[in-house]
């Protein structure tokens, strides 16, 4: 195996559409969920359509994971454990658990003194809130900033993407890529036509390269 696709946020309104990407691919990926853009779908306003793009992924053999509910900033760590409990009920309704977790923004630096002084200083607090909660972090090797990207920037993303894996593979590590299906953090929603044409293009220049996929967890 080489690298494994996984996107944050969703489900947004280009969800369908790497969707449709994957499944000409032939990739399986890892989706980690807002539960708030599945059960309130304020990107679109119809839960419905929110809920029939989870469940389509899940069907087609994507993973489906917990990204909690809401996307609260690092600061808010006090509420985490009630966001991830809620999130994590939505993605149940989803499929059976075990379900993978990320945290919003990935693993953090927070200026000042761990305030349950246990990890040191500048340490996320939301480290400790998770292992309280008995759950695992599913990090990535890279982001790629890809919610800031218009579409001719489409190439030069699935460029990045390519020269990220080679650099992984130098290593003797496999990549796990992080890209987004929904606006970051989002309360709203907008189309990602530089991620779905990037993640197209990669995996075409994937499978020229014989790269092999998987998705996090690894089963």
């Amino acid at each position: 195996m080489v690298f494994a696709l996984t996107f944050d946020d969703g489900p947004g309104p280009s969800t369908g559409a790497l969707l449709d990407v994957l499944r000409g691919a032939g990739v399986k990926a890892t989706f980690f969920l807002l539960g708030r853009n599945v059960e309130e779908a304020p990107w679109c306003g119809d839960p419905a359509r929110a809920r029939k793009l989870a469940e389509r992924a899940a069907k087609e053999g994507h993973v489906l994971g917990n990204h909690t509910y809401s996307h609260f900033r690092p600061d808010r760590w006090r509420e985490l454990a009630a966001d991830v409990r809620r999130g994590e009920a939505v993605i149940r309704s989803l499929r059976p658990p075990p379900i993978p977790f990320r945290l919003p923004y990935g693993i953090q630096r927070v200026p000042g003194s761990f305030p349950l002084g246990t990890i040191g200083e500048e340490m996320d607090p939301r480290v400790a809130i998770i292992a309280s909660l008995g759950i695992g972090h599913q990090h990535w090797t890279s982001d790629f900033d890809d919610w800031t990207l218009r579409e001719p920037d489409a190439p030069a993303l699935a460029q990045r993407m390519v020269a990220h894996v080679e650099q992984c593979r130098s290593a003797g590590v496999q990549a796990v890529l992080d890209l987004h299906d929904s606006g970051t953090g989002s309360s709203f929603g907008y189309e990602r036509p530089a991620t779905v044409l990037g993640v197209k293009l990669f995996l075409e220049e994937a499978a020229r390269r014989s790269w092999k996929s998987f998705t996090v967890p690894q089963p």
